[in-house]
């Protein structure tokens, strides 16, 4: 059974490259190139087991524990249905909201068998909206809308761009770290399907989609996806919607973009 799970850190952690295999905000042995040999049933801890019993409401997308939780995750998914489009085929997951357990994650996505699994967010309803919340939910939305656990990179980064409450702050960090010369070539990236030492896949993965979006727009990125899911021609689909004969050509005008501030309304959209 493969399985996959997409999770939100609380903080950035570093990892050995021994550990280049292991995601590193959950701990899990569960990326794309290396799925666990474990069934689903062997991720789940006893808690899990005991907190289901408390999802006490249902709604078409989803089951939760708490009606004020529930009407925040509608609100969310129905801001992504209308920023990106609605999925032809949806299959109602579980949301849970558990205690932190101190090791720096923040939430989780699970999926197995062509379905999301699980929700888990471990921060208070308060402060997950506009972040947690937000991010975890986006991975779930675009399984669906894409019928595809599609690149990691581009994955994390429209996950990253949901949080809407840090976006800011995602824009300072990443000026910094590429003024710092820590970023690598996006062709390094993009079909890595695999985390990198210093998480760089959060940071540029949020500021390569931050600047898509900016050219095209929201429908237009998720047009991009699903042509580049059915394709799997990043050069081709690339050239077809934004106009870049290849990842460089993207690079390039991505690094302008951030050279030029990060604002979205001085980026030349597409005509």
């Amino acid at each position: 059974m493969r399985v996959f799970i997409l999770t939100t850190l609380i903080s950035i952690l570093a990892v050995s490259s021994a550990a280049a295999k292991i995601c590193p905000r959950c701990g899990r042995d569960h990326l794309p190139d290396d799925p666990p040999k474990t069934e689903k049933e062997e991720l789940k801890t006893e808690d899990a087991k005991q907190e289901e019993i408390f999802l006490s409401v249902s709604r078409d997308r989803f089951s939760t524990s708490y009606v004020e939780i529930a009407d925040a995750c509608d609100k969310i998914l129905d801001r992504l249905e209308v920023r990106y489009g609605k999925p032809r085929v949806w299959k109602s997951f579980p949301i849970y909201f558990k205690r932190y357990t101190g090791n720096g994650i923040a939430g989780y996505t699970q999926y197995d068998g062509g379905v999301v699994r699980e929700v888990v967010v471990y921060e208070d309803l308060d402060v997950a909206i506009g972040g947690t919340l937000d991010h975890e939910l986006t991975h779930a939305f675009f399984f669906y809308l894409l019928n595809s656990n599609f690149d990691l990179f581009l994955n994390e980064g429209l996950a990253q761009n949901s949080e809407y409450r840090r976006r800011e702050s995602l824009r300072q960090t990443v000026y910094r770290r590429y003024s710092n010369g820590e970023f690598w070539d996006i062709s390094r990236l993009y079909g890595r399907n695999s985390y990198d030492g210093s998480l760089l896949i959060y940071h540029e993965g949020f500021s390569v989609v931050d600047f898509l979006i900016a050219r095209g727009g929201s429908l237009w990125i998720a047009a991009f996806l699903d042509e580049l899911v059915k394709t799997n021609d990043v050069n081709k689909t690339l050239e077809r919607f934004y106009g870049y004969k290849n990842l460089s050509e993207l690079q390039t005008a991505w690094k302008d973009y951030i050279d030029n501030g990060q604002d979205r309304q001085t980026v030349k959209a597409i005509k």
